[in-house]
């Protein structure tokens, strides 16, 4: 019986990363690039951690109010921002990838 395959997945790669990729699935004894991008998929190791989850997401919020920010100092409707707690969030951030590539 016939697969029922309708859904696409579609990602950008460098050239460099392409090629890279490209010698990960030859290296795989040539099979086809869906079976190695699924097997790799399910299979893999995928490294969850939920305070890296919570932070991204406030991250990305800060990298919202920033842009504001600096929509708003380009039509100069501000001069002076206090940058302490994007500051903070950063240095939390780094804190948390140095703890869980020590895992």
């Amino acid at each position: 019986m016939p697969r029922n395959q309708t859904k696409r997945v579609t990602i950008r790669l460098t050239p460099e990363e392409y090629h890279t990729l490209m010698w990960k699935r030859i290296e795989a004894a040539g099979v086809t690039w869906r079976d190695f991008i699924f097997k790799m998929c399910t299979e893999g190791k995928i490294v969850s951690n939920d305070a890296l989850r919570e932070l991204n997401k406030e991250l990305h919020y800060q990298g919202n109010n920033l842009n504001q920010l600096t929509r708003l100092a380009h039509r100069g409707e501000i001069r002076v921002v206090d940058l302490s707690e994007l500051r903070k969030l950063y240095e939390r951030l780094l804190d948390e990838i140095r703890k869980a590539g020590e895992d």
